[in-house]
This record gives C-alpha cells, structure tokens and sequence, in this order.
C-alpha cells in the first residue's frame, strides 16, 4: 500500500488566502441559512459550503473540461453544491484533502458523491483508523477500565473519554452519538496532519493499607488469643471507600463480631 502523505491544510486550496473570499460568496452558491438553526450550526454548515467550493475548483483544475460538461448551467452547480454539502457535513479539510488526491488517482472522470465517499473510507483504513460509526460502536462496548481496553487506534479512546465513559454506557445513542462524532472526527484530523496519539498507561499504586490491616489483624488476634484467619474476615470493611455509609455499616458490624470474641479495643473508622 502506498504509504498515506501528509496534506497541508490548504491543499484543497491552490490558491492562498482564496477560503476567505469564497465564504463571502458560498451562501449564493450552495443555498442559504435555514432558519432556527444555531449559532454553531451556521458556522459549521459555513465551513463545509467553503469546503465544498474549494473542493469543486480542485476537481475543476484536474478534470478541465470532463468537470465542466457535467455542469451545464449556474442553477445545475448551486444544486450539486448544496446535495454535496450534505453529503459532506462533519467532514474536515485534511480528510476530504486526502480524499481528493486519492481520487485523481483512480477516477478518470469525476467522481460522484458514492464514489468521493468510499474513497473517504479508504482514507480511515489508510491511517489505521476506523470510520465514525465503527468507531462509536467499539467505544460503547468498553465495560471496564478503558486504559486496559484493546483499542484498534488511540483516536477512538480519547474521542471516548471526551464523550465520557460513563455517558457513554448510561445514555441514548442520540445523546451520545453527536458528541463522540464531534470529538472523533477532530481526532482524525489531527491523525492526518502527523500527530502520534498514544494512550497514558496505567499507573500502579502501591497498596498502602496491606501492611497497616496486616499489623492491624496481628494485633487483634494476639489479644484474643486466637488465629489470625479468625480476625481477618471482619475487617473487610477497610477495603471500602472511607467516609460512605457502606464502610460504615460493616464496620459496625466487625465491632459487634469481635466485641463477642473478647475485643475491646475500637476499630479504625
């Protein structure tokens, strides 16, 4: 496989500085704001028109006049924009700019929206990452500690922790979903321009409490007189968070046990 090049992020653009004066033109090119839509949602819907425009002047400058011919009338280009724009929402220029350079590698003509698509796909597959959904899909089946979880690329852990984990195992899908996507698809982006994701790896903490109940269970079952395997059991409550009902109704419970046996000493809280 032909190792995955690096675009810059204005290799949808051939000219510089060109995506500020086509935003000014975009909303008469592919149709206009829809109203009751949010303020994050005109902004979006503003970047995929820019990256719409910028992408049919690639696909112009490489099909010359194949491009020109699929197109006959102004009305017939506003149209293709807007059904593009669609079909593109979500999607950022260093995926689509990489999508673009594989696609005047296997079509000789343009390509239709499918096809873009599919090559988008491939686009995934090339950086070892999954698509969006498939993505979603592996997040949601993390049932335990993340960081142990076999992920097949570091972009789906964290678009996962940003989503939150338990968001995620809790809540509807259409909660859910748009946050992750979001996340995901930043993620990728910044796959594509060169930066090494790498997961944090668990950090092992060294177990302070053994040695203060090993001592603790020592001493309680000298006083006693009897076997350490006696005491040991009643002070599971120790391994409970401090400071929470549960640790403290166990423990109250080994007072009264051990109370029986003789003790009459008062266990830590």
């Amino acid at each position: 496989m032909k190792e995955p090049q690096q675009p810059t992020r204005q290799i949808l653009n051939p000219i510089a500085n060109k995506s500020a004066a086509l935003s000014q033109t975009s909303t008469t090119q592919t149709g206009s704001e829809r109203p009751g839509t949010t303020q994050e949602s005109q902004e979006a819907d503003q970047r995929t028109r820019v990256l719409v425009n910028m992408l049919f002047a690639r696909f112009k400058a490489i099909y010359t006049h194949k491009f020109a011919s699929a197109y006959s009338t102004t009305e017939e280009v506003k149209l293709a924009k807007r059904e593009w724009a669609i079909a593109l929402k979500g999607f950022q220029e260093p995926l689509l700019a990489y999508a673009v350079e594989r696609t005047k590698e296997r079509f000789a003509w343009p390509p239709t929206i499918s096809e873009f698509l599919s090559v988008i796909h491939t686009a995934y597959q090339a950086y070892g990452l999954p698509d969006p959904r498939r993505a979603y899909a592996e997040a949601c089946q993390c049932r335990s500690d993340p960081r142990q979880f076999h992920w097949s690329h570091p972009a789906v852990f964290f678009a996962g922790a940003d989503t939150g984990w338990y968001r995620l195992s809790t809540e509807d899908e259409r909660v859910t979903w748009p946050l992750f996507e979001k996340s995901y698809i930043s993620l990728v982006d910044r796959v594509i321009n060169g930066e090494k994701l790498k997961i944090p790896s668990v950090v092992m903490i060294e177990d302070k409490k053994s040695p203060v109940l090993d001592a603790l269970i020592a001493s309680i079952a000298s006083d006693l007189n009897v076997p350490e395997t006696d005491v040991a059991p009643h002070l599971y409550y120790l391994y409970k968070t401090p400071r929470t009902k549960i640790r403290a109704q166990y423990r109250a419970r080994a007072q009264e046990a051990l109370k029986k046996l003789g003790y009459s000493g008062t266990l830590p809280q």
